[in-house]
C-alpha cells in the first residue's frame, strides 16, 4: 500500500510527522481527519488507534499513531538521515523527545489554548499565567542546552529538532510575552531556512482560533 498519513494538517502532531516526510522526500498520501474533517469517530479509525487521534500512520504490515513513535520508525528507516549516527548521539535524541511530550508541550500548548483556541470570554488569566510560567523553565532548558550545540541531538539535525521545533512556530508568533534567548533564538531561525519547516509548519492556524 501507498504509505498514509492520517491526520489534518493544522495539528502540530501531524505536522511533525509532515516535516519529517518533507525532509527526505518521502512519497506518501495525507488524508484530512480531526478537527472540522471528522472522520475520528469512524470505525474505520478506532480501528487504527484506541485513541482515536491524529496522527496515524499506515504502510504496509504496520499501523503506528502517537507522532513521535511515528519520527522514530521513519528515522528507522526512509529518513534515516534524521536518525543520528553514534549511539550517544541517539539516546540524547530520545532524550529531547522525552523533555518535548512531559516538559515543553504541556504549557506551550495551555498557553496556545489561552491565547488562540478559547474565545477571549472564556479565557482565564491565572492559568494563562501559569502555563507561561512553565513554559519559561521549559524554554530556560532549551537554550541553555541549544547554547552549546547547535542541534539538540548534537552538531547534525536530527528528529529531535522537528519535535521540538515543531511547535515553535505557534510560540514565536503568537501575542504572548517572549523573553530574549538568544540560543533559542538562533536555532528557531535556522528552523525557518529549511524549506520542509517552511511548507509544513511555518502555515496559518487561524482556522484555530475561537470566536
Amino acid at each position: 500500500m501507498t504509505p498514509t498519513l492520517w491526520g489534518r494538517a493544522t495539528s502540530v502532531n501531524v505536522q511533525k510527522v509532515m516535516w519529517a516526510l518533507a525532509e527526505c522526500e518521502i512519497a506518501h498520501t495525507r488524508i484530512d481527519a480531526g478537527g472540522r474533517f471528522g472522520r475520528t469517530e469512524s470505525d474505520e479509525f478506532g480501528a487504527m488507534t484506541p485513541l482515536r487521534r491524529v496522527p496515524v500512520w499506515q504502510e504496509d504490515g504496520i499501523t503506528l499513531w502517537e507522532s513521535h513513535a511515528i519520527l522514530r520508525h521513519l528515522a528507522r528507516g526512509p529518513a534515516a538521515a534524521l536518525w543520528p549516527e553514534t549511539s550517544a548521539e541517539r539516546a540524547t535524541a530520545d532524550q529531547w523527545i522525552e523533555f518535548t511530550t512531559t516538559t515543553l508541550l504541556p504549557p506551550l500548548i495551555g498557553v496556545f489554548y489561552q491565547k488562540v483556541r478559547l474565545a477571549p470570554p472564556d479565557r482565564s488569566v491565572d492559568l494563562l499565567s501559569t502555563h507561561l510560567g512553565g513554559l519559561d523553565t521549559a524554554l530556560d532548558i532549551l537554550d541553555a542546552r541549544l547554547a552549546d550545540s547547535p542541534w539538540l541531538s548534537g552538531p547534525s539535525f536530527s528528529i529531535a529538532d522537528i519535535a521540538a521545533g515543531s511547535p515553535m512556530y505557534r510560540y514565536f508568533t503568537m501575542d504572548i510575552p517572549r523573553p530574549h534567548r538568544p540560543a533559542l533564538a538562533d536555532w528557531y531561525a535556522r528552523l525557518t531556512k529549511r524549506s520542509a519547516y517552511r511548507e509544513t509548519v511555518m502555515t496559518s492556524y487561524d482556522e484555530l482560533r475561537g470566536a
